[in-house]
């Protein structure tokens, strides 16, 4: 996975990503560690731990590389494609991982519908 993560920072650029999001537990160090590539690389990225952590309100609320639980705007402009690198913790449920994408996708959704 961090292999992956290195991949999707290296092609950033060329990929036109908007931001990478991580989904796992908040206490899992190897999952923080996936939060840790992106950053580094100066590439907007999210640790979230769970879909509900993605708000109708179109904000997230996430865990930092410091540790700290913040909530703050997500997707700057809903009426553009949105372009993403996701990745997930080894013990995170794929589950986790859909619901989390289905949150976004319905944010864009409901964005669109209210144009």
């Amino acid at each position: 996975r961090q292999d992956a993560v290195h991949e999707l920072v290296v092609n950033a650029e060329k990929l036109n990503l908007d931001f990478i999001l991580v989904v796992g537990g908040w206490d899992s160090s190897n999952t923080a560690h996936l939060l840790e590539i992106p950053v580094l690389a100066g590439i907007r990225s999210f640790h979230i731990n769970r879909s509900e952590c993605i708000s109708a309100d179109n904000t997230i609320t996430h865990r930092t590389m410091s540790g700290e639980i913040v909530t703050e705007p997500f997707i700057s402009d809903l009426s553009k494609d949105v372009v993403m690198g996701v990745t997930s913790g080894a013990s995170t449920p794929d589950a986790a991982v859909q619901d989390s994408l289905s949150s976004i996708f319905l944010l864009k959704k409901v964005s669109r519908s209210s144009e």
